[in-house]
């Protein structure tokens, strides 16, 4: 090859991708070379061998281009090929024979709106950095989730001027429960709206009252946990591109803390909960019991704490083996359930022993409600599969007096002796157990 050939087809490489616009006028203003090969809409063979001026918005700028020394222009318009005006930036060096006569000028020039949008591009992508940077060292250095989750949602806020927002949790039940928040409230009238535009695109941009909200879905491993929401009114309502990506990336990040939060919960229910039949545990009971007997004042109606106790259950694993016994505890934990009113407590102790606290409710509704438990309970005799097996429940009450207060473990020890007697005397009757 040449080498005068590869070094020009070197020289021509390399300009066309160190600029926009690579470009050599001669001494009369003539272009003799422009590169690459469609230069603002015209083909560089089109602006070969014609003035410089022609192609300039104002001809006068010609003479920043025919550079006697290195100089350096801004706002320098050029014309493209639909008609429209591009401002360049451009960096100029002299061109000299051999024997040092000015013979004209090469140099490059760049679209100031393009390089304008490359900066802009920049400071959004080292600002959408750094906020990134906090949320995952919130994360992970804030032991609390919950506290996480609000670190995260102010860092977000306060970076592109929210007035206030929320992130919501999805409940098992569909509902949207809020899970942290940060400045303002939102109006709750918008929420409706919001929550269908999420499920049905994982996104939403919504107007509201004068006021604006953007939101994006919270998802962890390809299911939803919740949103995060973001809202602003005045002068910078609308939500922009930078805006929208932003969020869109801290949702990523808040959707690793609310499974942390769902994971939790879930053993914390795990180890409340009674794994056979999914009523509370001694240890729930006694948590949740002490804290509603200390609610009680004196002026609050009477209440009754019932103890079941199953007939024989100890005979009917030896006899029939566990899977019925277990069968049994199912079922009657079922019926204890299908017994109570919203907001009455059920736990088992262990074994086939099972308390069910009730509120407002006197010694006559007490003792009816324990005979309808009996009578329920006696049908599960069924499930024994022997009709020579005994089978039933000691049901013990023991009514709680406001004006003569008791522990909650004092309770549980009269209404299980109460159940104790029952058993004894085959379940017939409650024997009638009150604070001495």
């Amino acid at each position: 090859m040449d080498e005068r050939f590869g070094a020009e087809r070197r020289f021509r490489d390399f300009v066309e991708i160190a600029g926009d616009f690579a470009w050599e006028i001669d001494s009369a203003g003539r272009f003799v070379f422009a590169a690459p090969r469609l230069v603002h809409g015209w083909p560089a063979q089109a602006l070969v061998g014609r003035k410089l001026a022609d192609f300039l918005a104002d001809p006068a700028d010609a003479e920043r281009f025919a550079a006697t020394a290195p100089a350096a222009a801004e706002a320098v318009g050029f014309r493209d090929s639909s008609g429209g005006t591009v401002a360049l930036a451009i960096w100029a060096r002299p061109v000299f024979d051999a024997t040092g006569v000015w013979n004209g000028a090469r140099g490059i020039a760049r679209d100031m709106a393009d390089a304008h949008a490359r900066d802009v591009a920049l400071n959004e992508a080292r600002q959408r950095g750094g906020l990134l940077r906090h949320v995952v060292r919130a994360v992970r250095d804030e032991p609390q989730p919950e506290a996480a989750l609000t670190a995260a949602l102010t860092a977000l806020g306060l970076a592109i001027g929210a007035a206030g927002g929320a992130v919501f949790r999805y409940g098992g039940d569909g509902s949207m429960r809020t899970a942290a928040g940060w400045g303002a409230k939102p109006p709750a009238a918008a929420l409706p709206a919001l929550r269908a535009a999420l499920e049905r695109d994982g996104c939403a941009a919504l107007t509201h009252a004068a006021a604006q909200f953007t939101a994006q879905a919270v998802v962890y491993r390809g299911e939803g946990k919740g949103a995060v929401l973001l809202w602003r009114s005045g002068e910078r309502a609308a939500f922009d591109n930078f805006d929208h990506t932003l969020l869109g990336e801290v949702a990523d990040h808040l959707g690793i803390v609310l499974a942390q939060i769902e994971a939790r919960e879930r053993i914390d229910h795990l180890s409340r909960t009674d794994h056979l039949t999914g009523v509370a545990n001694r240890t729930a009971f006694f948590d949740e019991f002490a804290r509603r007997l200390s609610r009680i004042d004196r002026t609050t109606p009477s209440a009754a704490l019932l103890y079941v106790d199953v007939t024989n259950l100890k005979l009917i694993n030896a006899l029939r083996g566990p899977a019925i016994g277990d069968s049994v505890l199912t079922a009657l934990a079922v019926l204890l359930r299908e017994h109570t009113r919203p907001g009455d407590l059920i736990a088992r102790f262990g074994g086939g022993e099972f308390v069910l606290w009730i509120e407002r409710i006197d010694a006559a509704g007490a003792w009816t409600r324990a005979t309808a438990l009996q009578a329920a309970a006696a049908r599960l005799a069924s499930l024994i599969g022997r009709a020579d097996l005994p089978f039933g429940v000691g049901v013990g009450v023991a009514l709680f007096d406001p004006l003569q207060p008791e522990t909650a473990m004092q309770l549980v020890l009269r209404a299980a002796a109460g159940a104790a007697r029952a058993k004894e005397q085959g379940g017939e009757r409650w024997p009638a157990s009150l604070p001495a």
